[in-house]
C-alpha cells in the first residue's frame, strides 16, 4: 500500500514537474509580461488562452506569443485595458481605465495600432469636405510610425512643396505647423484631424491668378501625406 502511495506522489511529482518545464518553454513576446506564463502553447509561443505576467500582466487569448484577441493587460502603474487586441497592441473595442485625480477615468472605443482613434469606428480613412481650383487630391499613409499630415503640391506633374504658390496659409485642427523645405503640414497631430488649406496659383495658360482651397478631415491615425494637383 505504501508503495502503491509513493508510486503515485513520483508519478504527481514527475507531472508537475514536466508541466512547469512546458510552461518554462512556451515563450511570450511582450517584455512587459515575459517573465512567466501559464496556459496554451504552440510551437514554443504562447498560443490560446492564459496568462502572463512580469512587471505587467495580462490575462486573456495569445497567438504567436503575442496577446491578440480578447484579454485584460494591467500595468505596474494601475492603469488597466480591457478588450481587443491584435499583435501585441490594443486594437478594436477597448476600455482603457485610468487614475485620474482620484477616480477612475475611462476611456472606451476604437483602438488602431495601440492609439485611440475615438468612440466609435470610423467608416472612411478620410473625406474631402470642399474644394475650389484643384484637380484631383492624393492621400496616401507613409511608411512609419508619427502622426502627422503633410502637403505636396503638384504642378504639371512636378511635385515640389512650392510650385508657382504664393499666399499660402494652413490651418488644422491639433498639431504643430511647419513649413519647411522639407515639410509642409503639421506634426504631432491627433485623429480626427481636419485642415484647411489656401494658397494661390497661376491658371493653366498663365492669365491670371487662381485662388485655391482645400478642406479635408482624416479620420484614421498615421503619418499622412497629401498630394494636391492644381
Amino acid at each position: 500500500m505504501k508503495r502503491k502511495s509513493l508510486f503515485a506522489l513520483m508519478a504527481a511529482m514527475l507531472l508537475l514537474t514536466t508541466t512547469m518545464s512546458g510552461q518554462n518553454a512556451c515563450k511570450v513576446l511582450l517584455s512587459g509580461i515575459s517573465d512567466s506564463y501559464t496556459g496554451s502553447c504552440k510551437q514554443g509561443l504562447a498560443d490560446g488562452k492564459g496568462e502572463a505576467s512580469g512587471i505587467d500582466k495580462y490575462t486573456g487569448e495569445f497567438k504567436k506569443g503575442l496577446p491578440d484577441g480578447y484579454g485584460t493587460y494591467i500595468w505596474q502603474t494601475g492603469e488597466t485595458y480591457i478588450g481587443d487586441w491584435k499583435m501585441g497592441m490594443r486594437d478594436g473595442k477597448g476600455e482603457y481605465i485610468s487614475k485620474l485625480t482620484g477616480s477612475d477615468s475611462v476611456q472606451a472605443g476604437i483602438w488602431k495600432r495601440d492609439k485611440y482613434v475615438g468612440p466609435k469606428e470610423v467608416a472612411v480613412a478620410y473625406a474631402i469636405g470642399y474644394r475650389n481650383n484643384i484637380g484631383r487630391i492624393a492621400c496616401m499613409k507613409m511608411g512609419d510610425e508619427r502622426n502627422y499630415v503633410k502637403y505636396k503640391f503638384s504642378r504639371s506633374g512636378e511635385a515640389s512643396s512650392f510650385v508657382a504658390i504664393t499666399d499660402l496659409m494652413l490651418q488644422g485642427s491639433s498639431g504643430i505647423e511647419n513649413i519647411s523645405s522639407n515639410f509642409t503640414g503639421f506634426e504631432n497631430v491627433t485623429f480626427p484631424f481636419e485642415g484647411k488649406v489656401q494658397f494661390n496659383a497661376p491658371s493653366a495658360l498663365n492669365t491670371g491668378s487662381l485662388a485655391c482651397e482645400l478642406r479635408i478631415t482624416i479620420n484614421e491615425p498615421g503619418p499622412w501625406l497629401i498630394t494636391i494637383y492644381y
